[in-house]
């Protein structure tokens, strides 16, 4: 029974309620992973020796508190994580407007490394290069796909995954029920209108490719999905078009931002505006009515 269930593991054929296929070595040289202790694991891309992307979802604990850079660990060029070899963090960079608490406005984090990647470094080295970001908008329907491993950390068997995702209209994808108009300029949907084909909340920071000219662009990042695998839920991304200047800046910074408290939200978006314009207006009617 083991045999087969890595069988189906290596093969790509279903991994918890995704459908995918199992990545080729050296398909996706510039795909990383980031683990650490709490359980938890994120898909991260290699930017250049000292840097990776990932979403700043990826950079904050269960109480949207920053986490220490030094409790990560990074592997690159490979398709099944292992347990030794791993890059370790020095500095984490969210973007400074995130808001994990309106749909996750600005996912997006860059981490930089104590140490160089091992960029294109001679065998038996693994096979590591940047990916290159594409900064057109890409048109409704377009194939691309999902890397991620789409896994936790204790299923370190699980290969390097590939997925197509097609890029859904974005009024279309705004009139889902999942979605409920949550998708502005700087985010993509993509993904399937059906059930199981959509990525799991195991694939934050999972990169979105689209072929370019023959060349893997990488468009956009995974920020998250409400309800995985059911029903007219595709993925919701970040589109990198929108971040060019912001991921430029993150590779010359020189200051350590410390763990601790998230500051409060930078962009509260429209629905917590009108949450709180309404909350300021019962506050006003309740204040006259007792006095």
């Amino acid at each position: 029974m083991k045999t087969i269930l890595i069988s189906f593991l290596v093969l790509g054929l279903v991994i918890g309620l995704v459908r995918s296929q199992a990545a080729l070595q050296g398909q996706h040289p510039a795909h990383a992973a980031l683990t650490f202790p709490t359980g938890r694991f994120c898909d991260a891309t290699v930017l250049n020796e000292r840097h990776v992307l990932t979403a700043a979802s990826c950079g904050l604990g269960d109480n949207n508190q920053r986490l220490n850079p030094n409790i990560y660990s990074l592997f690159v060029g490979v398709l099944v994580i292992p347990t030794t070899g791993a890059i370790q963090i020095t500095h984490i960079y969210l973007h400074e407007h995130y808001n994990p608490f309106n749909e996750f406005w600005n996912n997006i984090a860059v981490f930089r490394t104590a140490t160089n990647i091992p960029i294109n470094a001679p065998l038996p080295a693994p096979q590591v290069q940047p990916a290159e970001i594409h900064n057109r908008i890409m048109p409704d329907n377009s194939l691309c796909f999902l890397v991620g491993w789409n896994a936790i950390p204790q299923h370190s068997t699980t290969p390097l995954q590939r997925q197509q995702q097609n890029i859904f209209n974005r009024a279309v994808c705004n009139s889902l029920p999942q979605i409920a108009g949550s998708i502005i300029d700087a985010k993509i949907c993509a993904g399937s209108t059906l059930n199981n084909p959509t990525p799991c909340a195991n694939n934050p920071g999972g990169a979105l490719y689209c072929p370019i000219d023959g060349i893997d662009m990488l468009v956009a990042i995974m920020s998250h999905n409400r309800r995985c695998g059911q029903i007219d839920a595709p993925g919701v991304y970040t589109q990198l078009r929108f971040y060019e200047q912001w991921i430029a800046h993150q590779l010359t910074r020189t200051d350590a931002t410390p763990p601790g408290p998230t500051p409060a939200p930078g962009h509260p978006g429209s629905g917590s505006m009108v949450k709180s314009s309404l909350f300021v207006m019962l506050s006003i009617l309740l204040l006259k009515f007792f006095l």
